[in-house]
This record gives C-alpha cells, structure tokens and sequence, in this order.
C-alpha cells in the first residue's frame, strides 16, 4: 500500500468508528421514536407504501423536516390520485383546488381535514421560511403529527377487504 492509500484507509476506519459511537449514543433515541409509530406492520401495501416507510424512517432518524416536506409530499400525490381517478384532471396540480373539488363532488373517502392538516405550513417548510421552529421538539411534534395524519388518510383511501 502506498501513503495515499494508507491515508484513505485510516480515514476510513475512523469514520466508521465515530458513525458507530454516534449510533450506540442515539440508538435508545431511534427505539423510541420508531416504536412511536409501530403501525408500519398495518400501513397499506399501495402505491406509496415505499414512500410511506422513509417518511417513518426519517421520523425515526430525526430527520424531522425532511419527514414533514415528505409527508405534505405524499399527500400531495394521493389527493392527485384521487383527482386523476375521479375524472378531475383540470385541478390535479392544484392541491387545495383539488381539496375543494373533491368536498364540493363528495368523493369518498372523506378525508378532506385530514388533508387540510398535512398541508398547514406547507410553504414554510417546502420553502424554509424564517418563521418554522428550530427546536428539535417543536419540529418532532409537528413530524409525529404530519406522519400520523398520513397513515390516517392512507388507511381511509386504500383501505381494502378481503372477500371469501
């Protein structure tokens, strides 16, 4: 092995070990979280499902703007869904006109306020205006809440039964 290469390999054992004492310090941390949201066994195996998983999985690895934007997201895309299957086209790009379209039409399911509570501050984070909280509490809650209202309007709009 030349010096470069000596060099490339000792940096790299001592990321690996400080990525590892990162890990044992914060692994109570990411149980917690995690078992915070254990309905990831009953999530729908839908269109979003994957999607759906890394919201949880950012939530779980504090990553908590990311889990709100990705949320907000993935609600965007089921009320399109919702649009495109309904015939409504015309405001499928328009999220709160398509909100209103879908009220107004009375599509099932109902989950019209849910969709309304995903989307608040939906600008704030998407554009990382100065007034979001900075506060890793703050923004977990608002993460658990986002991620919560997801997992809700999912388990409404494909929500399934299996007939004999």
């Amino acid at each position: 092995m030349d010096k470069e290469e000596v060099s490339k390999a000792i940096k790299r054992q001592q990321l690996a070990d400080s990525l590892k004492q990162d890990s044992i310090a914060t692994l109570d941390e990411l149980i917690s979280r995690y078992q915070e949201l254990d309905f990831i066994k009953i999530t729908p195996n839908d269109h979003f499902a994957s999607v759906s998983a890394e919201c949880i999985f950012l939530y779980r690895d504090g990553h908590f703007l990311a889990c709100i934007a990705l949320c907000q997201a993935v609600a965007e895309a089921i009320v399109r869904l919702m649009c495109e299957r309904s015939k409504f086209s015309s405001v499928a790009n328009d999220y709160e006109k398509s909100i209103e379209t879908l009220e107004m039409t009375k599509i099932e399911p109902d989950c019209n306020e849910l969709f309304k509570e995903i989307w608040k501050g939906r600008n704030d984070y998407h554009h990382l205006n100065p007034n979001i909280p900075i506060e890793r509490s703050k923004l977990q809650d608002i993460a658990k809440s986002k991620i919560l209202t997801l997992h809700k309007i999912e388990s409404k709009v494909f929500e399934f039964a299996i007939i004999d």
